[in-house]
């Protein structure tokens, strides 16, 4: 196989080549998926939960010195991205347009929902009405309630709103239907959907979410922990439907749940808070922080963390104890030492940028399984530099394959 990564699209297929394996996707309407590993010699089938299409934008040409960021003395290969992009976009093109407008919003798992547009046209209709309807039909391992093949997901798929609710295992009314249509693609994941779905057969879970206009990854992640939603408001709540960041990662419920078990650790006394608004979680989160870091200066339990995802740089290095998460915190003077039980959870990475500028990167992966930047930020949360971004992105895309 090639030593680095590389993708290409010809003669209606797409190609995707890593250091131990190569995958083929082939185009519509054949939607193939192989792949094979070094160690054998037989290609499997398999299916992607890669982002496979994503929204066009044509690259804008701009004259720009030709630049080689280095890491260990290892180049990175800014055009990588540019390979992977016209690749996609070749995938993209070969596709009905409407196919591809109707799927490129969702995060992950497109395969199946492409599959399924190919076997009934009334599933590109319903993705604009009812984008997590579809999801969940195309995605039927999680959700196959009174069916087992595509095939069975088409049928259902032209039924009522109501009746395909029910079918992936949600109360079959027309409030949880309503509910589903609100949700945007973007946000739409199986362990949300899973969520929501245990959530709205709670007695009582739908007046949260029944007022709003559109919900996104934040909203449900607060309201389906019940936990969680004990400590929000509604107007917290509206705040984060209005974040565009909340859309894509749920940041508000993990800084939330975050201040909620310091809060335990730190003062067993204190009751639940009633959380107002953003400025106020983040705030609080900062409060709490400094107490916990005062009272458990070395973080709670064992000090060694879980192995970092990827490999680290000499300028980009992994933090592996609470020590080092503590030491970071001090010297960039940020809260980074409490991020220690999202990284026992693996939910989020820790890494120490040295170059260009000296910063602390916190890492999380998409739903597309792709890592990505969650924070990335000088001493005093201060903002970093474009090309202090521009080289910590280049380095992930050494791993990256998502659209």
């Amino acid at each position: 196989m090639s030593d680095t990564p590389g993708f290409r699209f010809k003669d209606g297929k797409f190609y995707a080549f890593s250091e131990d394996s190569v995958m083929i996707l082939e185009a519509w309407p054949a939607l193939k998926a192989l792949r094979k590993y070094d160690e054998s010699p037989v290609w499997e089938d398999f299916e992607p939960r890669f982002r496979v299409v994503n929204p066009y934008r044509p690259q804008k040409v701009k004259k720009q010195p030709q630049m080689e960021l280095e890491f260990d003395h290892i180049p990175v290969k800014p055009l990588l991205a540019d390979q992977r992009r016209r690749a996609f976009d070749g995938f993209r093109f070969s596709m009905p347009k409407q196919v591809a407008s109707a799927v490129e919003r969702f995060q992950s798992r497109q395969w199946g929902i492409l599959q399924l547009m190919n076997l009934s046209d009334r599933v590109i209709e319903l993705a604009k009405l009812n984008p997590a309807l579809v999801f969940a039909l195309g995605n039927i391992n999680p959700f196959r309630e009174k069916f087992t093949t595509l095939q069975g997901a088409a049928a259902i798929s032209k039924r009522r709103q109501r009746d395909i609710a029910e079918a992936i295992g949600f109360p079959g009314t027309e409030a949880t239907a309503k509910i589903l249509s609100k949700i945007y693609p973007e946000s739409v994941a199986v362990d949300l959907l899973l969520r929501l779905r245990q959530a709205l057969k709670r007695e009582g879970s739908l007046k949260p979410l029944s007022h709003m206009q559109k919900l996104n990854a934040g909203v449900l992640a607060l309201a389906t922990n019940p936990n969680l939603l004990e400590a929000t408001t509604p107007s917290l709540l509206e705040e984060v439907a209005e974040s565009g960041t909340e859309k894509y990662q749920a940041r508000a419920s993990e800084m939330l749940r975050d201040t909620l078990e310091m809060l335990a650790a730190t003062d067993r006394a204190a009751g639940k808070p009633k959380i107002q608004s953003l400025a106020r979680l983040r705030s609080m989160h900062t409060e709490v922080s400094m107490k916990f870091l005062t009272l458990h200066p070395g973080g709670r339990g064992d000090s060694r963390l879980p192995t970092a995802p990827l490999r680290g740089t000499r300028d980009i290095v992994p933090l592996l104890t609470t020590e080092a998460l503590v030491e970071e915190g001090e010297a960039q003077d940020n809260c980074v030492a409490t991020y220690a039980e999202r990284v026992r959870r693996r939910t989020t990475f820790i890494y120490r940028v040295l170059r260009p500028e000296r910063a602390t990167l916190s890492i999380v992966k998409g739903e597309d399984g792709d890592w990505r930047i969650d924070q990335l930020e000088c001493s005093g949360n201060r903002e970093v530099s474009a090309i202090t971004r521009l080289a910590v992105k280049s380095w992930l895309d050494q791993y990256a394959i998502s659209a």
